[in-house]
Formats: C-alpha cells, structure tokens, sequence
C-alpha cells in the first residue's frame, strides 16, 4: 500500500513537469546508456537500460516520441552489434539484435496501452455517470491545485455552492426518471455557462458546486446572475416548483486556506438564502 502510494505520488509528481524538460531527460538518459552499452560490449546486458527511457516515454510523452526513443535505442545498438562481426558471429548478433528490437517495441507498446486505459480509468472515476459533471473527489483535487496556483500568482478565485430548491418534489410527483433528466439538463446548463479554466462538480444528490478561476466577486457576480437566469429558464419546460440557492465565496489569496474550507463557507451562505428567501444569491469573502 505505502509503495503503490508512493509511486502514485512520484507519477503525479513527474506529470507537473515541462514536456520539453522530460524529452531532453530521456534524451540524455538514452545518451549515457549508448555510451555504456558501447564501452562494455555485446556481451554484457548493459542494453536492457534502454527500457528504461522507453517506458518512462510511452508513459509520459506519447506514441510520436516513444517510436522516436525507441529507434534510437535499436539504432545505438548497431555500433556494438558491428564490434565482433570480424569473429564470424553474425548469426548469433543478428538475433540478439533482433530480439531486443521486439523487446523494445513490445514494452513500448505495453506501457502506451497502460497508460491509455490508466486514463480512461481515472477519467470515469472523474465523472458522475448521470450528468457528466465531476465527480466530488476530483473537484476537490482540482480546487486544491488552483488554490495552490492562486496563491502563488495572488489572483483569487470563487467558489459557488448551488443547491436545487424543492427538488424532492420533483423525485416525489413526477418519478426519478424526471428527476435525473431534470439534474442532467442543469449540469449541461451551468456548463455551457462556464469559461475555459473553470470546472463543474457534482458534491450530493441536487447539489452542485463550480470553481471560477482567476475571478474576483465582481466578475462572479455578472458570471452567477446570468447562469441564475439561465437555470431557470432551463428548468421552465418541466413544470416544477425547482428554483437555485446559490452561496458564494471569494477567495482573495491572501492567507492560507483548503478546498473543504471553500466548500464549508460557501455551504454556510447558502444555507442562509436557504432558510430564507431561497432562489437568490448570497456572497461573501474568506
């Protein structure tokens, strides 16, 4: 467990890092072990390194860059499959020549296929099967890593908590199928609504949160107003009693914070529309 964690953290870890340092990495990598490989020989193993930048490649950098890492690692190998051609053991040479070839090309596609499903996976633990917003966990990962990021460049963002209002009415009245269909139609509402950079959760049943980047309360202001108006016109044809309570808070980088701090105090305004008026909007800063 303590090592699967680990190596999740180094992968991540690794994934943060310019494409154009990695390329240069497995460049040198790949470098220094032709190098090696050439200094000790065809007899010595010192070849199988070279699966080192293949799989760290097709994992990290795609199937253009893998083909390339890997060519090169078949085309270093021919200086030391040439050295003993003169003993007469050409036979021999060209099949170990050729089996690291398949070597080569099998784990690059192995760790290629890896990586692809890896993503496919993470992309369905990302999401809500129903509405396609994202799911809690990685909303949560997310905002953590753009709190980070406003920190350090100093620009705020804001967090909205919308929460439906008389939604079990719906569930209770018109059956759950409406009720989903109903969810579906507001997660594709708020985001058409939403800029580049910003991001949809979906946090319970009929609540939803969304993180504004980059966005003071005045940009999120005009922003919430009209995704407001929106929502409701989206709801208008299914005939309910639905309306938005929506709690919003500001988060100015200037002191430290976390994403469940964002989402408690966003929560806490919008359980005072809630308790209140409901259908309305209610803001506050950190």
């Amino acid at each position: 467990m303590v090592a699967r964690q680990t190596l999740y953290t180094f992968v991540k870890y690794i994934n943060t890092f310019d494409r154009r340092y990695l390329i240069s990495l497995a460049l040198c990598l790949e470098l220094l072990i032709a190098w090696g490989d050439y200094i000790t020989g065809p007899l010595a193993p010192f070849a199988h390194f070279y699966l080192i930048p293949i799989t760290c490649s097709a994992y990290f950098l795609g199937k253009r860059w893998t083909f390339i890492i890997t060519l090169l690692a078949i085309i270093a190998g021919i200086p030391v499959f040439l050295q003993p051609l003169k003993s007469g053991q050409l036979m021999p040479l060209m099949l170990d020549l050729t089996s690291k070839t398949i070597i080569y090309l099998f784990f690059a596609l192995l760790v290629s296929e890896m990586r692809k499903l890896m993503d496919t996976l993470k992309e369905l633990a990302s999401e809500d099967p129903l509405t396609r917003a994202n799911s809690g966990r990685y909303f949560y990962e997310f905002g953590s890593t753009e709190i980070a990021r406003a920190q350090r460049s100093k620009q705020p963002l804001t967090l909205a908590f919308i929460d439906l209002d008389n939604f079990k009415d719906v569930n209770d009245t018109l059956g759950h199928q409406q009720g989903d269909a109903l969810l579906v139609e507001i997660a594709t509402t708020i985001k058409a609504n939403l800029r580049e950079g910003d991001i949809l959760g979906r946090l319970g049943g009929d609540e939803f949160a969304i993180l504004l980047t980059q966005t003071d309360q005045q940009q999120a202001k005009v922003i919430l107003s009209r995704m407001q108006a929106n929502l409701l016109n989206a709801v208008h044809p299914y005939d309910t009693r639905v309306t938005f309570s929506i709690g919003v808070v500001t988060y100015l980088a200037d002191k430290p914070t976390s994403m469940k701090e964002l989402v408690a105090l966003a929560d806490k305004a919008m359980y005072v529309i809630k308790k209140s008026t409901k259908n309305a909007i209610q803001y506050s800063d950190t």
